[in-house]
């Protein structure tokens, strides 16, 4: 299971590269690989200009959004919990990252996402609602 979070659960004092090896911990690669699904997936949530050596503090919140769901998809599990993940972003970033999201459906996953926001609301295909 991959998650999400809305404050991205990444490790802020340390590199882009360092991050995504978590998605990659338990897959057996060659460093080879890795590097090369690392990059691929940077480009596939369209932050392929940033360096892996990047720490991410130097980050804008969209970017560091982005690399948190390139992690999410490097780990490669078939349900992705997804807690507030448009909450710290802009509306563009907030758009971009949940198409993103969503196009994986098309790739067997599941996506569970916790929302305030009915604007993602719409784009579910199933809401369940919690109240008290």
């Amino acid at each position: 299971m991959s998650y999400l979070f809305q404050n991205f659960g990444l490790i802020e004092n340390e590199t882009i590269d360092k991050n995504l090896d978590l998605g990659l911990i338990n897959q057996k690669l060659s460093k080879k690989t890795k590097q090369e699904k690392k990059l691929e997936t940077l480009a596939q949530v369209n932050v392929a200009y940033l360096k892996l050596n990047q720490k991410i503090y130097e980050l804008s919140g969209g970017e560091a959004q982005r690399v948190a769901l390139a992690k999410a998809i490097l780990k490669d599990s078939p349900v992705i919990l997804a807690d507030e993940p448009t909450a710290a972003l802009d509306s563009e970033n907030s758009e971009e990252v949940m198409k993103l999201l969503l196009s994986m459906k098309n790739e067997n996953r599941i996506i569970i996402i916790a929302t305030h926001n009915p604007v993602i609301w719409e784009m579910a295909d199933e809401v369940v609602e919690l109240s008290r």
